[in-house]
């Protein structure tokens, strides 16, 4: 699409989107717009294509792919956002999507528009930034990041802590005070009820990671790690979901009003399935 179109590609993360507020603002602007002549300027033999795309009903494939970005009338920047986010939106395993997600966040335009989309990214896919935002605020922290350094386990390299402070400030997760101590802007972060996206994916999978390593590392009388494995009817799985909810709430609530607290620790629940559908009858 040319400049001086309202609809901008680089604020959306899903393609299909995108293409039906393009259709709706084509057919409301240009007299003669229709799915045919999208089809005829692309290309295609077909005229329905783009309905079923926009409808979820057909993925791209690198030929069609081609002929979208040209019946679109994209420039060679928003050809390289489009591509990706196609890729992005259609990967299949965690992998895939996190590197065109990469990708996508690479693009000047897409950060100007959404500027804390990187720096957010960052901090959920690295597992120690939330551990010095704690000891960071603390009123134990005398303004030495080498105590930091010491504290965390495992070890982090000094220059690690000073870009952590650093992206802590830029997105607002901590600001310095009148007496040159930093506070927490916000008094808790946490990922709420459901991680669907890719940033949050990134964090869990970096945290059971940091819990399998620290596993051995740990004594036993410092934690408390167990499990249940249980034959369960799929009809209680919503309401064992929403209890673990409930419960991280008030594990939250607990914590919250705390003025100076002495360590920080690290609480995982996981529930997961380990059959598949394995009490249907069909």
């Amino acid at each position: 699409m040319g400049k001086d179109d309202k609809i901008n590609l680089f604020q959306y993360l899903d393609y299909r989107e995108y293409l039906r507020d393009y259709y709706q603002f084509h057919k409301e602007s240009r007299a003669g717009f229709s799915l045919r002549t999208f089809s005829k300027k692309a290309g295609f033999g077909s005229s329905n294509l783009l309905k079923l795309v926009m409808d979820g009903e057909r993925n791209l494939t690198e030929d069609s792919l081609i002929k979208f970005m040209k019946g679109l009338g994209l420039n060679k920047k928003e050809q390289g956002f489009f591509r990706n986010l196609v890729h992005f939106n259609q990967a299949k395993s965690h992998d895939k999507k996190n590197y065109y997600y990469q990708k996508l966040l690479q693009s000047k335009h897409y950060c100007d528009l959404k500027p804390m989309a990187k720096e957010q990214h960052e901090f959920y896919s690295t597992w120690y930034h939330a551990i010095i935002r704690e000891l960071i605020t603390s009123d134990k922290y005398n303004g030495d990041l080498e105590k930091i350094a010491k504290k965390i386990t495992p070890r982090i390299s000094f220059k690690q802590i000073e870009k952590s402070v650093l992206l802590l400030e830029k997105i607002g997760f901590i600001k310095k005070t009148a007496d040159n101590k930093w506070k927490v802007s916000d008094s808790l972060v946490t990922t709420g009820a459901e991680c669907a996206s890719i940033t949050l994916l990134n964090y869990h999978k970096n945290i059971l990671t940091l819990t399998k390593e620290q596993l051995e590392r740990i004594p036993s009388d410092k934690r408390d790690i167990s499990t249940l494995t249980l034959g369960v009817d799929k009809n209680l799985l919503p309401e064992i979901k929403k209890r673990i909810q409930n419960f991280r709430k008030e594990i939250l609530e607990l914590v919250s009003d705390q003025k100076n607290p002495s360590d920080v620790v690290l609480l995982a629940m996981q529930l997961m399935p380990l059959t598949k559908n394995w009490g249907d009858k069909k």
